[in-house]
């Protein structure tokens, strides 16, 4: 017999068993047990909206949160957060802009939000583990779900890094077409500022940033190639005026969260590609050059020559002096 639902309860005294009366057992590896030693066994918690240690931050989120499921320090809420999503199939491009913003992001005071998806997301939160950066991780499935599978080992990191899992449904509900919009609205409205690396034009990502949107939360973006399908999405909401481009990562930063104290930069920032080092070696710090003269010192091709500079101007290693003409910052 497989368990049902976990239901919602109104009461603030609630305990998870009285919680769900009409079961005392949830189905874990072939085994039943009391639905209070298995939370307990996983460090699960729970507050509804009736209890007074309900966080603030939920108050306001529509449609209404019932309930939240977390493993970790909920109090990372009170926080600056930034929001960082993305597509599943990430471009290298994508990986390179989140590994600079990360190194970057190391020397300021902030937590980040993502929703452990493949890709972007999980890029995300791996890259807060490696720079000892808190994370927090929405989920668009119940917890049991995620402690049977491989995302388990994803969830462990997190906590023991002092980051945050959470989850607004049942602990054993299964997922519905409305479920992940749902946790997309949780991620923009926890966000102070949502950033995306890229989102094509299909791209889940986009509902996060039309609820980010609607709620006047600041969206960035990292402007790519016009000719990148992964980008295609992201840039044209850059051209509508409803996202605004980064190009220069250290500054936007500096303006949403504050600086630590005796911060030393990582070596890892100042690693550069062959063709990075090429490039720059090209530009001169007295005056801009050309994209086409550029292009006629370093050969490749007018796609690639514009990633580079735009990876290059995000790491605010170069500028524009005028549209279409570079030079060392």
């Amino acid at each position: 017999m497989q368990p049902q639902a976990l239901l919602y309860s109104l009461d603030p005294k609630s305990t998870f068993t009285q919680m769900s009366d009409q079961e005392n057992l949830l189905y874990d590896t072939n085994k039943y047990k009391k639905l209070d030693d298995w939370v307990s066994e996983n460090n699960i918690k729970a507050m509804m909206f009736s209890e007074e240690e309900f966080h603030y931050k939920f108050f306001a989120i529509r449609p209404k949160v019932k309930i939240i499921y977390y493993c970790g320090d909920i109090s990372l809420l009170n926080n600056k957060i930034l929001g960082i999503v993305g597509p599943r199939s990430m471009s290298d491009y994508a990986k390179r802009v989140l590994e600079s913003l990360f190194a970057e992001a190391n020397g300021h005071d902030l937590v980040t939000i993502s929703g452990m998806a493949e890709g972007v997301d999980q890029l995300c939160h791996k890259l807060s583990h490696d720079y000892k950066i808190p994370t927090i991780a929405v989920l668009w499935w119940w917890l049991g779900r995620y402690f049977r599978r491989q995302e388990r080992a994803i969830i462990e990191q997190i906590v023991a890094n002092g980051g945050l899992v959470i989850s607004e449904y049942k602990l054993w509900e299964k997922p519905t077409k409305y479920t992940f919009p749902q946790r997309n609205r949780l991620i923009a409205w926890l966000s102070d500022v949502l950033f995306l690396p890229e989102a094509g034009e299909k791209s889940w990502s986009l509902v996060t940033v039309s609820c980010a949107i609607e709620m006047q939360k600041p969206v960035y973006a990292t402007p790519s190639s016009i000719f990148s399908p992964t980008s295609a999405g992201i840039l044209q909401l850059i051209e509508n005026g409803y996202v605004k481009p980064i190009f220069n990562l250290p500054k936007f930063l500096s303006n949403y969260f504050p600086s630590k104290n005796n911060f030393s930069r990582p070596s890892s920032m100042v690693l550069l590609t062959d063709k990075e080092q090429l490039l720059l070696a090209a530009l001169s710090c007295s005056e801009s050059t050309g994209i086409q003269s550029i292009l006629m010192g370093i050969g490749g091709e007018i796609q690639e020559l514009v990633e580079l500079l735009s990876m290059l101007e995000i790491k605010g290693l170069i500028l524009q002096d005028c549209p279409g003409k570079y030079m060392l910052a």
